[in-house]
């Protein structure tokens, strides 16, 4: 059974707290980054926990909820970002992945990172217990029905 609350904007709030924060001061693990864009409406910075994995010069990215995702909605209105990978925050430009050879390559890329974060996840969206199998399935199934976006590292990364 998926979590009922997953879409609500207070699930995320909550799950801004709990990860998002914690991870602006400590390193990032493998599979997660944290970005900041700019708001589209206010102008202000704002910064989200995304899942995230670096392929070379991107770090693909997938926006679960697709239009309702607010970070997304920021990068469409200003793509330049910062992206923190580990103890690193570089600048990066975000685009949506539309070419499906690029979109193969993310994929193959996002698939197989589990981190034990991944399982957390799990138990939270899916109401579930996770095994590695059905988090590499739930992690197919998002970035299938999600919105692919890459953001390119500038050269100094």
């Amino acid at each position: 059974m998926a979590n009922p609350f997953a879409e609500s904007k207070t699930f995320h709030k909550i799950g801004h707290v709990t990860n998002t924060i914690p991870l602006k001061v400590l390193p990032t693990p493998r599979g997660i980054a944290i970005v900041s864009t700019t708001g589209r409406k206010t102008g202000k910075t704002r910064t989200r926990a995304i899942r995230a994995v670096q392929d070379g010069g991107q770090v693909y990215a997938v926006a679960l909820l697709g239009k309702k995702t607010a970070w997304l909605a920021n990068v469409r209105a200003n793509p330049k970002v910062k992206i923190k990978l580990g103890t690193k925050t570089v600048s990066a430009t975000a685009r949506e992945v539309t070419d499906p050879e690029e979109r193969a390559r993310a994929a193959s890329a996002y698939h197989p990172i589990v981190g034990w974060y991944d399982y957390f996840d799990y138990v939270n969206f899916v109401w579930a217990i996770p095994t590695k199998a059905k988090v590499l399935a739930t992690h197919d199934q998002l970035f299938d029905e999600g919105t692919v976006v890459a953001f390119d590292l500038d050269s100094e990364a």
